[in-house]
């Protein structure tokens, strides 16, 4: 038995990391171009435009997780 992804690409959940609260996800990544969203620059810019186009204040702490399903089969 083993476990496997049902496809390769990668979910990154963008939370809040004082009240666990997700604020955005961006679907479909690759391990290639991962990386680049986890840089302070991209991630701060992300962040800003995420708060600022809701209307809500920015967190003080966030966490960045990347996410893949895998099934035992």
């Amino acid at each position: 038995m083993a476990y496997v992804k049902d496809t390769p690409r990668i979910n990154v959940k963008f939370i809040n990391a004082d009240t666990e609260v997700q604020l955005f996800e961006i679907k479909d990544r690759s391990w290639m171009n991962i990386g680049e969203i986890f840089t302070d620059g991209i991630a701060s810019t992300l962040i800003e435009t995420h708060c600022k186009d809701k209307g809500i204040k920015q967190p003080e702490n966030i966490m960045i997780l990347a996410v893949v399903e895998l099934k035992l089969q």
